[in-house]
């Protein structure tokens, strides 16, 4: 082999178009196929932890919510009754007020602790929960504006407020289907069915009874839904732990 002959083969060795090359070339694309399925994935993770933490911390502050409205309820009719049964010391009126500050204070609480656990929260799930609230708003606005036509054409206290709290529990339960069928919440859904039946049973019972009613039947439906989603968001934060 002579010198030329040595230089060629070592020239055709190195060449752009030999073996060599193209399968370094070749090699290099592999290699960079795997990276980009990691940082997929790895990013299609992130997402998940974001959504499962999401749904815990939305979880929990369901069954709070539940809790402060079973509270009020107790407390809001439970004064009612207790001043129609005569076994409180208040005037009808004044137990309306104490009602009325009850409900108002879960109101607060609700807006508050719903405002700060979907902070971030964006895309579809904060339209749904944008138009969700919107749905509670507007359908309590017409609730208000339908109990003061109400009140001016009834004058027996009691039938009034047997009409004016069916309305409401009704809007509650129908938002409450709504909103587990557009969240897949089957509980809520349950909850609001549950409702729908403490509203006709109240409506059946009358004035002198529905009280009672709202305030034994609907009080625990809210309070064993708190006692559900509790369970539920126990058991979802035990689930990665053991994963």
């Amino acid at each position: 082999m002579n010198e030329n002959s040595f230089r060629n083969g070592r020239s055709d060795a190195a060449a752009p178009g030999s073996s060599a090359a193209t399968t370094e070339s070749v090699s290099g694309t592999n290699s960079q196929a795997p990276a980009e399925a990691m940082d997929l994935h790895a990013a299609l993770s992130v997402v998940q932890d974001a959504e499962r933490s999401a749904r815990r911390t939305l979880d929990g502050n369901t069954a709070l919510v539940y809790l402060l409205w079973g509270l009020a309820w107790i407390i809001g009719y439970g004064s009612l009754w207790g001043a129609q049964q005569g076994w409180l010391p208040l005037e009808p009126a004044s137990a309306l007020i104490v009602m009325a500050t009850a409900l108002a204070a879960a109101t607060v609480s609700t807006v508050v602790i719903f405002t700060r656990s979907s902070r971030g929260i964006r895309g579809q799930s904060a339209f749904q929960g944008r138009m969700y609230g919107a749905a509670w708003a507007l359908g309590f606005t017409v609730v208000g504006t339908l109990s003061a036509v109400i009140s001016r054409a009834v004058d027996d206290f009691w039938l009034r407020g047997l009409l004016i709290n069916s309305i409401a529990v009704l809007v509650v339960g129908l938002l409450y289907i709504t909103g587990g069928a557009a969240f897949n919440d089957r509980a809520q859904s349950y909850l609001g069915i549950w409702l729908l039946v403490v509203t006709t049973a109240a409506l059946v019972s009358g004035p002198a009874h529905f009280l009672a009613v709202f305030l034994f039947l609907g009080a625990t439906g809210l309070l064993a839904g708190a006692g559900v989603e509790y369970l539920r968001n126990r058991r979802h934060r035990k689930g990665p732990a053991r994963a």
